[in-house]
C-alpha cells in the first residue's frame, strides 16, 4: 500500500512525499519523488493536507446510507462559502455525530485525474486524535490545524515569535463569545514549557504538551473510518487477483445459475403480462389527456398535465388541489403533532414545498416524525442548523 501526501494538484515536476506500508500496517519505505519515480504499487491512497479541507460535525437523524451524503450536503449549505456545486463533500462511514469533509471540487477532480491508480482521497485532519477540548497539530505541509473533541477541524497557520497563529486566536475568541471555549488545548508539537504558560495566560485556556503527531503514524484501522472523497468510485476498483478464489466456488455458482435460469423462465410470463398491462394503462392515460386537449407525448407527461388541469379546475371552483399548501399541511398535521411543544418557529411554502424552521429537536424524535410523515404520503428531509433544525416537506409523488 502506497500513500501520498498532497498539498496541491500533483504536477510531473513537483516532488510528493510518500510512505509505503506492509499488509500489517508497518512502514516499509518513505520517499519524496516526482510522480514518474513513485513506487509502482497497484493502488494509491492520497492524504490531502489539512490546509485544503475543513471538517464539520453534523448531527443527522438515523437514515439509510444512500441518503446520508445528500442530507449532509443539505445540512452544510449554509456553511459553505463557495457554491454547493464547487465543493466536494465526503462523509465518514460510521459514527455520530457524522463527520463531513469539505474541499474544492476542482482540486479533488484534479488529483483523481492525475493517476488512475488513486483509489481514495482522505483528509489529513480526519486522521488526527480526538482528545478532550481541542488538539493543535502540525500538518505535513508545514502549517497547522486544530481538531475539536466533536471531530470537526479547521486549518491554522504557524506560530511566529511565540505568538499563536491569528486563525487560532480568532477561533478561541469566537468560542469564548459563544460560551464554548475549550478547557484544554493539547499542543501536539514541539513547544517549550514557557511557551505553553504564555499561551495559557494570553487565552485563558490551559495549553498542555502532547505527543507530537504525524499523519503517517496513524494506526491502520483509523484509515478505514475517515471520509473518502472517492468513495463512490472505490467499489469499481478491485485488486487484480480477486477473481482467482472464485474457482473454489464454481459448483455453487453453476447451481445458482441454474436456479436463476428456472426462476427467470417462470417469471417471464408474469413480466410480459405486466408489460402489456402497463402499455394499455399508459395508452388509456395518454388518450384521456389527448381528448382533453392536453399535451400527452408520454404517460408521465400526460399524468402531470391531468394533475395540473385538475388543480386549475378545482381552483376555479373555489376548491383546493391535493398539492396546495393547506391540503399538504393537513396530511402532515398528525405527524407534526409529535414534535415537542414550542418547537416550530416558522413555516414557509414555496415551489410546492413547506419549509419548517424548528428549535432544538432530538435526532430520534426527528426520525419518528419523518417516518410518520412518510406513512401520511409526505416526503420529508431534515437537517440541523445553527439554531435548531430545518425540515422540508413535499407531497409524495405516489399520492399526487
Amino acid at each position: 500500500m502506497l500513500r501520498l501526501f498532497v498539498a496541491t494538484k500533483p504536477d510531473r515536476d513537483r516532488a510528493v512525499a510518500w510512505v509505503r506500508y506492509a499488509a500489517d500496517g508497518r512502514v516499509t519505505g518513505t520517499g519524496n519523488d516526482v510522480p514518474a519515480r513513485w513506487p509502482d504499487d497497484a493502488v494509491l491512497e492520497v492524504v490531502l493536507a489539512a490546509g485544503n479541507v475543513r471538517l464539520a460535525a453534523i448531527d443527522l437523524p438515523p437514515m439509510p446510507a444512500n441518503r446520508l451524503h445528500q442530507a449532509a450536503r443539505y445540512a452544510l449549505e449554509d456553511q459553505m462559502a463557495a457554491g454547493a456545486d464547487e465543493a466536494a463533500i465526503a462523509v465518514a462511514p460510521t459514527g455520530r455525530p457524522t463527520i463531513a469533509a469539505i474541499a474544492s471540487r476542482a482540486l479533488i477532480d484534479g488529483i483523481a485525474a492525475h493517476d488512475r491508480r488513486i483509489g481514495r482521497i482522505i483528509p489529513e485532519s480526519a486522521l488526527a486524535p480526538r482528545n478532550p477540548g481541542w488538539t493543535w497539530c502540525m500538518s505535513g505541509a508545514g502549517d497547522g490545524f486544530v481538531r475539536r473533541h466533536d471531530g470537526s477541524a479547521f486549518a491554522v497557520g504557524t506560530a511566529r515569535d511565540d505568538d499563536l497563529p491569528p486563525e487560532l486566536q480568532a477561533a478561541l475568541a469566537q468560542a469564548r463569545r459563544a460560551g464554548a471555549a475549550p478547557d484544554v488545548m493539547h499542543a501536539s508539537m514541539k513547544a517549550r514549557p514557557d511557551q505553553l504558560a504564555q499561551w495559557s495566560q494570553a487565552t485563558g485556556v490551559t495549553f498542555v504538551a502532547a505527543p507530537q503527531w504525524r499523519w503517517d503514524d496513524t494506526p491502520a484501522a483509523t484509515f478505514a473510518t475517515v471520509p473518502d472523497f472517492l468513495a463512490a468510485d472505490a467499489a469499481s476498483k478491485s485488486a487484480p487477483g480477486d477473481a482467482h478464489p472464485l474457482r473454489l466456488f464454481r459448483p455453487a455458482i453453476v447451481l445458482a445459475a441454474l436456479a436463476l435460469a428456472l426462476h427467470t423462465g417462470a417469471s417471464l410470463a408474469q413480466w410480459a403480462w405486466l408489460g402489456v398491462t402497463e402499455w394499455r394503462l399508459s395508452r388509456q392515460l395518454t388518450g384521456l389527456a389527448t381528448n382533453a386537449g392536453l399535451q400527452a407525448s408520454s404517460a408521465s407527461i400526460a399524468a402531470a398535465a391531468i394533475a395540473r388541469r385538475n388543480a386549475e379546475l378545482r381552483h376555479a371552483a373555489g376548491r383546493p388541489a391535493v398539492a396546495d399548501p393547506l391540503p399538504l399541511l393537513a396530511r402532515a398535521a398528525n405527524a407534526l403533532g409529535e414534535l415537542p411543544q414550542g418547537t416550530l418557529r416558522s413555516a414557509t411554502f414555496a415551489d410546492d414545498a413547506w419549509t419548517l424552521e424548528l428549535g432544538k429537536v432530538d435526532a430520534d424524535a426527528t426520525s419518528r416524525v419523518i417516518r410518520a410523515l412518510g406513512r401520511a404520503g409526505v416526503d420529508a428531509v431534515a437537517a440541523p442548523t445553527s439554531s435548531g433544525m430545518r425540515m422540508r416537506m413535499t407531497l409524495d409523488a405516489t399520492v399526487r
